[in-house]
């Protein structure tokens, strides 16, 4: 099978505390969506993704929060520098944030971050403890009219997480929280909340894992333009990815192979999903091992059993010291790519060789290099874009 047909069958496969309000329009006025422009009609024998529009950067939004001075605007505002404080929710007293989508969308895909916290499977630094997603049809503020839940998630447990839902005749998406994780030293504080279009599928929608290179490059981009997302959005109109950033200190293949069931169970709606392990693998000059060829080939036939697209990176040089064999890991990674006709995923490795002055201690990338990683990223993603 080619590579533009194994990834087109994929996508078809796919196919009162304090009370503070932010808004863009008044309450009550009417905000139905203005029309989306042309779209080309998808077709799968393309292996394109189909486009999603970002509905929830600039909207109206309100949130019940138990923290003063709490700022809704912040959670949609693409800024990761800026957070929305819930306080210390409890199901007896629950926080909430609310966005009025308007009218339109038949699906939505929900995503949201607490990029407080570094490693994936970490909550300690933003993430909610438990909460539930609803929508509404007749709210005028977020707090008023008939709700009905979509979602409900009673253990977080990671930092980011997203959900595709049905959306037909409602125009609000509410997150409302129900729990605070121990420990919480800062409480509760949501980075962003985004709601995607996908009325025509929810394909456009990315989990990145990998080790601390990846949450440094997804989880602490230094500019919001420098962030996969804004990259893919700028070059391709049409698209804005909904991304979520598994990267994880320390995590070898074996730790991706071990967690990736419960990744997939948590995000079953993310679609397209990141590979970039190895750099632990090959640390202390360690030679090749079986294991990591047999981890990758793992998770690659997982997800492409449950409909999943599959990109991996390439491991990136090292000037350190003590990974002299990161060349014999990657061709590993090719032998692997080429055997299941996967999209080529960056060379990492290409280019850290030639820029290794945007490594900040010879391993990890510092903010060029974060950048750097985004962009290689998008470019190698473009293929599955329509210009």
């Amino acid at each position: 099978m080619t590579t533009r047909l194994a990834q087109a069958c994929l996508v078809a496969a796919a196919c009162a505390s304090s009370l503070a309000c932010s808004r863009g329009a008044p309450a009550g006025v009417s905000a139905t969506l203005a029309p989306q422009p042309d779209l080309p009609a998808f077709d799968a024998a393309d292996g394109l993704l189909v486009p999603g529009r970002l509905l929830s950067r600039g909207r109206p939004v309100f949130g019940r929060s138990l923290a003063h001075f709490a700022t809704p605007r912040n959670a949609i505002d693409g800024d990761d520098s800026t957070s929305w404080a819930a306080g210390r929710p409890t199901d007896a007293e629950p926080a909430w944030l609310a966005v009025d989508i308007g009218t339109g969308p038949s699906r939505v895909v929900v995503s949201w971050r607490a990029s407080g916290s570094f490693n994936y499977e970490e909550t300690d630094y933003g993430s909610p403890g438990a909460y539930r997603l609803e929508t509404s049809s007749d709210s005028t503020n977020g707090d008023d009219g008939s709700w009905t839940e979509a979602a409900d998630v009673p253990h977080v447990g990671v930092h980011a997480q997203l959900h595709a839902l049905g959306f037909g005749g409602k125009r609000w998406v509410r997150m409302v929280i129900t729990a605070t994780p121990d420990p919480s030293p800062n409480g509760v504080q949501l980075t962003e909340f985004e709601v995607h279009d996908a009325s025509r599928g929810a394909s456009d929608t990315w989990f990145f894992a990998g080790d601390s290179i990846t949450a440094f490059a997804c989880g602490q981009s230094p500019r919001m333009e420098s962030r996969f997302a804004e990259l893919i959005a700028a070059s391709h109109p049409l698209y804005h990815p909904a991304t979520i950033c598994g990267g994880t200190g320390g995590a070898m293949s074996g730790d991706g192979a071990a967690k990736l069931d419960s990744w997939l169970a948590r995000n079953e709606d993310a679609r397209v999903w990141a590979l970039a392990f190895g750099t632990n693998d090959a640390a202390g000059d360690s030679e090749v091992p079986a294991a990591f060829r047999a981890n990758l080939e793992s998770m690659v036939t997982r997800l492409e059993r449950s409909s999943r697209i599959v990109m991996i990176a390439t491991i990136p040089f090292s000037s350190d010291g003590h990974h002299r064999h990161i060349a014999d890991f990657n061709t590993q990674i090719e032998q692997v790519r080429a055997g299941h006709s996967l999209l080529r995923g960056p060379d990492l490795y290409s280019w850290f060789a030639a820029h290794p002055d945007e490594l900040r201690d010879g391993i990890h990338p510092g903010d060029r290099g974060i950048a750097s990683i985004n962009r290689l990223w998008a470019e190698a993603a473009a293929p599955l874009y329509r210009r």
